[in-house]
């Protein structure tokens, strides 16, 4: 099946993101650091998942496994971005949570070959709610204009892609039932996304630099 062309523009966004956290990364604080690695990696694994469609084979396990990984990224990422104990708190306890989620899906429910649409859910549910109590300790805690905070940039891409791939896997078989051209313009919708979503992270990468010494430093 051949890729559209927004695919590629997908790619070349994550690549630019990368890139950013590369050259940027000696004046990033810690949590920005972890977060260019992710971005790095994440940008490998998908030129991999290219790699292996244009090939014609089953890719399904990488999406599979990056779910676990993006989650543990995150989390790490708002751990040292916050100061408040009771929020590191409450985020450690949601991520073993859901890593115990996680590890019994795999076990007992996992379909080999197969996406794991009910797990990319539940991950995008998880990453939403702590996600969400991130930006509201930031906007609280910052004395500062929060939007020259890396970490609300990155927070408030993640929050945005991770709501809108939450609605589309959630309906995904409604709009198979709808046509075609529903669920094709579902997958337009989430490119897009994730597109924004790259170029938001890449502007909390270059926020002024005063501002990125925090929590985590």
């Amino acid at each position: 099946m051949k890729l559209p062309v927004i695919v590629y523009f997908v790619n070349a966004s994550s690549l630019f993101a990368a890139i950013a956290g590369i050259v940027r990364y000696k004046r990033l604080n810690n949590a920005m650091k972890v977060f260019s690695v992710f971005c790095v990696l994440t940008c490998l694994m998908e030129i991999f998942e290219l790699i292996l469609n244009r090939k014609h084979i089953n890719n399904t396990f990488i999406s599979n496994y990056y779910v676990l990984v993006e989650v543990i990224f995150v989390s790490v990422v708002y751990l040292l971005s916050l100061g408040n104990k009771r929020m590191q708190r409450i985020i450690s306890a949601l991520a073993l949570l859901f890593l115990c989620i996680w590890v019994l899906d795999k076990i007992y429910f996992d379909v080999s070959g197969q996406v794991n649409i009910e797990m990319a859910v539940t991950s995008r549910i998880f990453i939403i709610l702590i996600s969400v109590l991130t930006i509201h300790t930031i906007v609280r805690q910052t004395n500062h204009p929060f939007i020259n905070t890396p970490i609300f940039w990155v927070s408030s891409g993640i929050l945005l892609y991770s709501t809108g791939v939450a609605l589309i896997l959630g309906s995904m078989n409604e709009l198979i039932r709808m046509g075609i051209s529903y669920y094709l313009a579902a997958w337009y919708i989430n490119w897009s996304l994730e597109i924004l979503c790259n170029l938001i992270y890449t502007k909390g990468f270059f926020c002024t630099a005063k501002y990125q010494i925090s929590y985590g430093s």
